[in-house]
Parts: structure tokens; sequence; C-alpha cells
């Protein structure tokens, strides 16, 4: 943000013209709704979602990207309907990902 864009906003965060910050509470408002709506829709992303936070959690890779290029790959490939399946690959695919960062790290210590 340039200091022209901070200049409109209050310490709190709030735009100084109280016009432009009811624009904003309301368009805020109205992506809150599309996005449940959208999730509504498609439940599975909730799903997906939930088990790459769940396997980065548990494998805490410090190349989040790589882990997650990884992670997602796996279902690229899969067959639809073979969702467990492709959670175990994407897993065993995001473990060796980071397994390999380890030792790629402990060889050049």
């Amino acid at each position: 943000m340039t200091p022209a864009e901070y200049a409109a906003y209050e310490v709190d965060g709030r735009m100084k013209d109280m016009e432009q910050q009811e624009k904003l509470e309301l368009r805020e408002e109205e992506l809150r709704q599309e996005h449940t709506a959208y999730l509504d829709q498609h439940p599975e992303l909730r799903q997906v979602m939930n088990d790459f936070m769940s396997s980065v959690l548990l494998h805490r890779p410090d190349h989040v990207f790589d882990f997650a290029r990884e992670y997602f790959t796996a279902f690229k490939q899969a067959e639809p309907g073979d969702l467990e399946q492709v959670k175990e690959m994407a897993d065993e695919r995001a473990l060796k990902a980071k397994e390999a960062e380890a030792a790629a790290a402990s060889s050049s210590a």
C-alpha cells in the first residue's frame, strides 16, 4: 500500500470515510455469503482442505508449497471415487518429499 492508501484508514483498520467503510462492509458480507454458498455446494472442498491441513500439521514440512505440490499431485492422477486411496497416496507423496528435504538438509550441513 502506498502512504496515500494507508492515510485512508484509521488506526483500528476502519476507513476514515464512513461511506467507504459501509461499502467495504457490504462487499465483505456479500463475499462471505457467496463463499458460504459455494462451500455448501461443494462439501468435498472442505474435506480436502481439512485433510491437507491435517497432513501439513502432522508432517510439519519446512517448504509448505513443495509439500502442497506433492500432496495435490496425487489427486490429479487419481480416478474419480478413489478418495481414500488418493488421501493415502497424497500423504505418502508428501511424506517422501519431506524425507527428501530432510536428507538434503542433513547432507548439506
